[in-house]
């Protein structure tokens, strides 16, 4: 207990610090004896918000300006981002699928693994505290931070149990329910299992959370963990838990109206978040995943593709079009582009900007995509159109079958660019899905634009990533195979 101690005020007391992790790790463990914490309920404040700390590290939901973290990567593992050849070819390799055990597109792996160890020290400690309100509220989030960062993992790093008819069967991650620094922990053997580990996480912290956190989007709340079941049921294909946790979600939290757009991807507005994680002036800024620099000296990384931005509508939803792109027509280089705009502003200084980690919007798309595979079209419709109705001065609308399908599916892409890799787990979770348009069971189809505004420029190789190539499995880096045996490669690496 003494080591486990100290290993977590060495890591509290960096949160105040400016040293790096890499640092406090360096220092003898033996050094310091501290007897007495995870005895108060500051202490178990400091820890709690420590796990939520170690989700803004680089590579988890970071600024790294590498473009590897979640709020990027799986927009360039798909088909919303094209590599701009006036940046420095940040993750490249990924952006064309050129990833191996050597060069991965995300550091997530190691840096949820480091969250979830703080966040299981404080379920081990948690009697320590009498019986109360705070305490269930505690170990509800340690719970669902568990939760939710092994399934991140897991859709990264395993199938997805809708991808294929054997997915559940395939081979999982590790789940780690216990603080062990010495731990050299075996992959599960199967996707189902994770599932099941992840679900009753999230079934307890959502018997416990209470009210808890309920007047902030910083910290897990009621609405969190349902939102968070809900995402994990949709890429079960379990579109009834999806309805039954979720749907008062998305019924009673209203959506970022079309006007509060622009405050809301500066940072001065929460309106529709479930959770944010919120960064300060010493963090990594976020808008470097996507470009560096400001005005007419933008240096870009990434460009949008011209088609995907082409299914915004002028006309009908220009505030959500402002706030999410920025077209520039570079006179130096002869050069008009699109680019991200949803992290360039900041509230308080430019790129400075919170890591939405779940809104509302993408509950509500979530009920109606489950409303729609349980073949309840009318709720269906009327969901998608609750978050419609937030983001149009106009539309149609009364669309059935496949045409409400793509409807649902236009929303989420078009919403939810940008923030969340959602655009990649999309496409990887609706390989296997039956009774829906082919086109989405198809894999990354790439339009073949280069990284200009009108679709011209340069081409990136990589164009296709067919359903079921090995590659929508990211592979295990060589050195953890080499650091922990009991790990297992991906198949095809």
């Amino acid at each position: 207990m003494k080591f486990k101690k100290i290993i977590t005020l060495l890591f509290v007391a960096a949160l105040f610090s400016a040293c790096g992790d890499d640092d406090i790790f360096q220092e003898d463990p033996d050094s310091i004896v501290i007897e007495n914490f995870y005895q108060t309920q500051s202490d178990f404040e400091n820890a709690i918000r420590g796990v939520y700390s170690r989700m803004k590290t680089t590579g988890y939901y970071g600024g790294s300006g590498a473009a590897q973290d979640l709020i990027v990567v799986g927009d360039l593992l798909s088909d919303n981002l094209i590599t701009n050849p006036n940046g420095r070819g940040t993750n490249f390799q990924s952006h064309n699928w050129l990833y191996n055990d050597n060069t991965l597109p995300t550091n997530m792996y190691l840096q949820s693994y480091r969250a979830i160890s703080r966040a299981n020290l404080i379920l081990e400690n948690i009697d320590n505290l009498i019986d109360s309100d705070f305490k269930n509220t505690i170990r509800a989030e340690a719970l669902a931070l568990r939760a939710a960062l092994h399934f991140d993992v897991a859709r990264f790093f395993s199938q997805i149990p809708t991808q294929s008819a054997g997915a559940n069967g395939s081979l999982g991650v590790a789940y780690e329910t216990a603080f062990d620094p010495l731990s050299a922990p075996a992959r599960l053997s199967t996707v189902q299992e994770v599932y099941d580990l992840v679900n009753a996480d999230l079934d307890l912290a959502l018997s416990l959370i209470g009210d808890g956190n309920s007047d902030v989007t910083i910290r897990f709340n009621q609405n969190t963990i349902r939102g968070l079941i809900s995402r994990v049921a949709l890429h079960q294909g379990d579109y009834a838990r999806v309805i039954s946790t979720a749907a008062s979600v998305a019924t009673s939290v209203s959506p970022a109206p079309a006007s509060a757009l622009a405050a809301l991807w500066t940072s001065a507005s929460s309106d529709g978040v479930l959770f944010e994680l919120p960064f300060i002036v010493s963090d990594p800024l976020l808008d470097t995943n996507y470009s560096q620099g400001s005005g007419q000296s933008l240096i870009p990384e990434w460009s949008v593709d011209a088609d995907f931005y082409a299914t915004y509508d002028q006309a009908t939803e220009p505030e959500r079009i402002a706030a999410y792109f920025i077209e520039l027509n570079n006179t130096g280089l002869g050069e008009e582009w699109i680019l991200v705009n949803k992290y360039i502003n900041g509230a308080l200084q430019q790129g400075l900007n919170n890591g939405r980690y779940l809104r509302v919007e993408e509950v509500i798309l979530n009920v109606a995509e489950a409303y729609y595979m349980n073949n309840n079209e009318p709720m269906a419709l009327q969901t998608l159109n609750t978050l419609r109705n937030a983001r149009y001065s106009s539309f149609t609308g009364g669309e059935s079958g496949d045409a409400l399908f793509d409807a649902i599916m236009s929303e989420r892409r078009k919403e939810l660019a940008f923030e969340s890799s959602d655009r990649w787990f999309t496409l990887k979770r609706l390989q296997g899905v039956s009774g829906i348009p082919a086109a989405y069971t198809q894999g990354v189809q790439r339009t073949g634009n280069g990284h200009l505004s009108n679709g011209g420029g340069v081409v990136p190789p990589g164009q296709t990533l067919n359903a079921g190539d090995f590659k929508w499995q990211l592979p295990m880096q060589q050195t953890w195979l080499i650091e922990n045996p009991n790990l297992e490669q991906n198949p095809g690496y």
